[in-house]
C-alpha cells in the first residue's frame, strides 16, 4: 500500500504559514519577543510619574550629587537648574575649550625648543582661571548653594558624604 500526499492527514492548522526551517520560526520568535519588549519599555516610561527628566548641565557642577537634585521637589530642581541653564552657552564654551587644551598642549609639547614657561602656559589654560571650566562650574555652585535653604544645605551635605562613602567601597 502506498500513501498518497492527500492520504496523509497533519495536524497542522491550515491558517498557519508553512516555514522552511525551525530556524526561521525560532527567529520570528526572538524578533517578536524583542519587539514586544521595547514596546513594553516605551509604553511603561509615562506609567509610574511621567517621562523622566533629565537633569540638564549637572555635570558641569560636579560638586553637587545628582541624588541631591533628584530627590528635590520637581519645582525646586527646576528652580536651582535655571542657574546652570542661564549659564549654559558659557559653560558649553568652556567645555569645548577643555576638549582643545590638550591638543594645544600636545603642539607646545612637540616644539623642539618649547620652554617650561609655554608648557605651564598651555597647562594653565585648562586648570586656572576663570577661563577653566572648573572655575565657572565653581561660580554655579557658588550661585546654587547661596541659594539653598538651611535643610538643603544639610541634605546637600549628607548627599556628599554618601556620595564620597560610595566611591570609596567602590574602590576596595
Amino acid at each position: 500500500m502506498t500513501l498518497n500526499s492527500s492520504d496523509v492527514k497533519t495536524s497542522r492548522r491550515p491558517w498557519l504559514p508553512q516555514l522552511r526551517s525551525r530556524w526561521w520560526t525560532l527567529l520570528l520568535g526572538l524578533s517578536l519577543m524583542v519587539n514586544l519588549l521595547i514596546f513594553g519599555l516605551i509604553a511603561g516610561q509615562g506609567f509610574d510619574r511621567g517621562p523622566v527628566g533629565r537633569i540638564m548641565g549637572a555635570s558641569y557642577v560636579q560638586l553637587i550629587p545628582r541624588r541631591f537634585l533628584s530627590d528635590l521637589p520637581h519645582e525646586r530642581r527646576k528652580e536651582l537648574m535655571a542657574i546652570v541653564k542661564k549659564r549654559g552657552q558659557e559653560l558649553r564654551g568652556l567645555r569645548q575649550n577643555s576638549f582643545e587644551a590638550p591638543l594645544k598642549l600636545a603642539e607646545v609639547l612637540e616644539k623642539d625648543n618649547a620652554t617650561a614657561e609655554e608648557v605651564k602656559a598651555a597647562i594653565d589654560v585648562f586648570t586656572v582661571g576663570s577661563g577653566s571650566l572648573a572655575a565657572s562650574g565653581g561660580a554655579v555652585v557658588n550661585e546654587i548653594v547661596s541659594q539653598l535653604t538651611v535643610a538643603e544645605k544639610k541634605s546637600l551635605a549628607a548627599a556628599i558624604r554618601e556620595r564620597a562613602t560610595n566611591r570609596n567601597k567602590s574602590r576596595h
